[in-house]
Parts: C-alpha cells; sequence; structure tokens
C-alpha cells in the first residue's frame, strides 16, 4: 500500500470526522431542548420554572395581588410579614391552586393591612393532598437549583401603580 495515498485516507476521515463532530455540537447548542433545571419555554419566549409566582409592587392594602403562579401540582401561595429580612408570620394564603398555570391575577386575603415601605413575602407551598393549608404538613416549594424555597419578595409602596397582566402562555 502505498504511505502517501494511506496519510492522504485520514486526513480524510480526520477532516470528515471534524465536520460531523462539529455539526454535531452546533445542533446541540441550537436546537437541544434538554434543559435540567426544569425551565419550559412558553409562546411569550420566556424561560420559566415548572415552579413560579411572580408579584408585582403592591399598594398598602389588606389583600395582595398575585399576578402568575406555575405549579407542577396543587399547592398554595402564602403571604408572609418580614422578620429580620427573611420570611415571618403568615398573613394570608390562597386558595388550593391546581397544577398548571393561574389564568387570572389571584387576590389573597390578609390578616392585617400592610403598610407603605414594609416587605412581604409570598411563598409558594405544595398541597400534602387533603386541599387544606397546613404549615406543618404543606412543604414549601424548594428551588431546584437555589436549593430555597420559591418566594416573591415584595415592597409595599403608595406609589405603586397598578400592575400590567402578564400572561405566560
Amino acid at each position: 500500500m502505498n504511505p502517501i495515498r494511506s496519510r492522504s485516507n485520514i486526513k480524510i476521515i480526520l477532516i470528515f470526522g471534524t465536520i460531523i463532530a462539529t455539526g454535531i455540537g452546533v445542533m446541540f447548542v441550537f436546537f437541544g431542548n434538554d434543559d435540567e433545571s426544569g425551565s419550559v419555554e412558553n409562546s411569550s419566549g420566556f424561560f420559566i420554572r415548572e415552579n413560579a409566582i411572580y408579584v408585582a409592587e403592591q399598594s398598602p392594602s389588606n389583600t395582595v395581588s398575585v399576578s402568575i403562579v406555575r405549579l407542577e401540582k396543587p399547592g398554595f401561595a402564602v403571604v408572609h410579614d418580614d422578620i429580620n429580612e427573611a420570611p415571618g408570620e403568615i398573613l394570608g394564603t390562597s386558595n388550593l391552586i391546581i397544577s398548571g398555570e393561574t389564568a387570572d391575577s389571584l387576590l389573597i386575603t390578609l390578616s392585617r393591612s400592610t403598610l407603605d415601605g414594609e416587605t412581604i413575602y409570598v411563598m409558594l407551598h405544595f398541597d400534602n393532598g387533603d386541599g387544606i393549608f397546613d404549615l406543618t404538613k404543606d412543604k414549601p416549594v424548594i428551588d431546584p437549583v437555589t436549593n430555597e424555597p420559591i418566594t416573591m419578595i415584595v415592597v409595599i409602596s403608595q406609589d405603586a401603580a397598578e400592575p400590567d397582566t402578564v400572561n405566560f402562555y
């Protein structure tokens, strides 16, 4: 066998191998949909996790309006007051939220009115299966990335604008 021809064949094989490997890599980068973080894309183009919450800035009131809740299984949105920059006493709890995403904003009635400048926390909890919120049985929903409860920190402001409608379809 001709050694020059053999080297030429090896070069051709290496070139084609490199092209194929590069093509596969590009496909994974641009078309891969294997996101292990629990995020999903919806038609709005936003990526949100299987469990998520969004609460806009709120005016002082005895209610809190939750714009978006997304839960992979039934649960609750629970409003806590602030104790030393951490969730404290429960001020209010939503009714049972079915799995999926809320279509409309969710209004939670509080045990007292919030105050201008106050910070509150709205935390997601999974239901234990009985449909009734119990802090000892309905554990917080944990973010798989941060290993912390999924919580929205909200500042109460007299100047808060009426929240816009947020839709994730």
